[in-house]
């Protein structure tokens, strides 16, 4: 067969379209987003102070003197012993006793 021509019109060319080809082109921004999340650590340094309480004894001997002073008089038997002590002469013997405190460096 042979092609048929129109009049004035040149040999024409079959176009053939396809769809369309889709290229994607991808551009990446990377980008840094930082979460946080924080923790509180406490450090306590504790002094623990125990108080002991003690209560020692402690005993000790003191010696202790005791004087009497009286006044014999042998001359008279009747009177006995006078006391020596000031604000009268008493009749018989004095039962009075003075205590001395001991001296110091003695215990």
């Amino acid at each position: 067969m042979g092609s048929r021509r129109r009049c004035g019109q040149p040999n024409r060319e079959e176009v053939i379209t396809n769809p369309t080809e889709t290229i994607v082109n991808v551009r990446e921004n990377n980008r840094v987003v930082r979460h946080i999340h924080p923790t509180e650590v406490i450090n306590v340094n504790r002094t623990i102070v125990r108080n002991e309480h003690y209560y020692p004894v402690t005993e000790r001997e003191v010696n202790e003197t005791v004087e009497e002073n009286v006044d014999v008089d042998t001359d008279d038997p009747a009177q006995g012993c006078r006391s020596n002590e000031i604000g009268g002469a008493g009749i018989g013997r004095s039962n009075r006793k003075k205590k001395h405190r001991p001296r110091r460096g003695f215990y």
